[in-house]
C-alpha cells in the first residue's frame, strides 16, 4: 500500500502531543488491537489491553504519549516502560480485581494463552541482556488507521527522545515481529539499530535499539 502524505503543517499545529494517561485507556487498548490484530496482547481482548493502559500512566517504570486532534481525541499513542517485569508484577498487584476477570474468560476460550502468558512473564529476561546502562522500552506506539503514514509516529518517538533525556535514560530499546517489514524500516529510519533476534510466541522476533543523545 502507498504511504501517504505527511500531514500540512497547518495540520500539525491542530495536533497535540501530551502524556499518556488513565482516561485514554479504553482507546489505547482500541488503537492497539487495530493495530496489531493477531498478536499475543491483542488475543487477551480490550479488557485486559485497558487495565495496561491504565496501569502505564500511573507506574513508576511507565510513561507514554498520545497524539490529539483538537477535540482531545487520541489519534496514536506510545507507551514506554523503565521496567517490564515490575509493570506486569503491578498490573497482577494494584488491578488485579480488574484483570482477572477479562483475562479468565480468554483462558477458558483459549487455553493456549495460558502458555503464552507465561512467555510473556519471562520475556524480560528473554529479551534483555545483563547491562550496566539503563534503557527504556518502547511497549508498544499505535495510530488510528485513516492517519497512518501520516508523520504522527515519528511526532510521538521526538516527544519519548526527549522524555528519555529529561529522566536521564540513554537508551530507548524496541522488540517488532521479524517479518513485519514495515515496521522494521519504520524503526530503522527513526535511528534505531538492529542488535539480535530472539523466539516468542514460535515467532522470530527482532530487537533494535536507539541511542538517546544528550542534550
Amino acid at each position: 500500500m502507498a504511504s501517504r502524505a505527511p500531514l500540512p503543517a497547518s495540520v500539525q499545529d491542530q495536533i497535540q502531543i501530551a502524556p499518556l494517561a488513565p482516561f485514554h485507556a479504553e482507546e489505547a487498548a482500541r488503537l492497539h488491537i487495530l493495530g496489531q490484530p493477531g498478536t499475543f496482547l491483542t488475543a487477551l481482548g480490550p479488557g485486559v489491553l485497558t487495565v495496561l493502559y491504565r496501569v502505564l500512566p500511573v507506574s513508576p517504570v511507565g510513561f507514554g504519549f498520545a497524539a490529539l486532534d483538537e477535540k482531545g481525541h487520541p489519534l496514536a499513542f506510545a507507551a514506554i516502560t523503565t521496567g517490564t517485569g515490575r509493570l506486569f508484577f503491578e498490573m497482577g498487584t494494584r488491578r488485579l480485581l480488574d484483570l482477572l476477570p477479562p483475562l479468565l474468560s480468554r483462558f477458558v476460550q483459549d487455553p493456549r494463552l495460558i502458555g503464552r502468558s507465561i512467555q510473556t512473564v519471562l520475556y524480560p529476561f528473554l529479551a534483555h541482556e545483563r547491562e550496566t546502562e539503563r534503557a527504556a522500552e518502547l511497549l508498544a506506539i499505535m495510530t488510528a488507521p485513516k492517519w497512518r503514514g501520516r508523520g504522527l509516529g515519528a511526532m510521538l518517538l521526538a516527544a519519548v527522545e526527549e522524555s528519555c533525556r529529561q529522566r536521564q535514560i540513554p537508551l530507548l530499546d524496541v522488540t517488532v515481529d521479524a517479518n513485519n517489514s514495515g515496521a522494521r524500516r519504520f524503526y530503522e529510519r527513526q535511528g534505531f539499530a538492529f542488535r539480535r533476534e530472539m523466539m516468542l510466541y514460535a515467532r522470530p522476533m527482532a530487537l533494535y535499539r536507539r541511542e538517546i543523545a544528550p542534550s
